[in-house]
């Protein structure tokens, strides 16, 4: 089975974590109007597969931040450079 999505995030984009302590695993969500996405691992998995989840989860994030930072700041060049043309 395959399946594909796209999640387009707005600035009402709310993305927050459901916190359940100890007794279940966390679970990661976007919400917006008229949507609501969950990112988890299945709570019968073990601890260590819901941490490398997590953990790949941050690093990936980080990667697109990164790349979100260098792209913004060409992008704010070019409107710069654009406005003193």
């Amino acid at each position: 089975m395959s399946a594909s999505m796209s999640f387009h995030g707005e600035p009402s984009t709310w993305v927050h974590v459901h916190d359940y302590g100890t007794v279940h695993p966390p679970i990661l969500a976007l919400d917006g109007d008229g949507y609501h996405l969950t990112i988890s691992v299945f709570e019968s998995r073990s601890p260590a597969d819901h941490k490398a989840f997590a953990e790949s989860l941050a690093q990936t994030v980080a990667g697109y931040l990164a790349a979100v930072d260098r792209w913004a700041a060409v992008q704010t060049a070019d409107t710069a450079t654009t406005q003193d043309a």
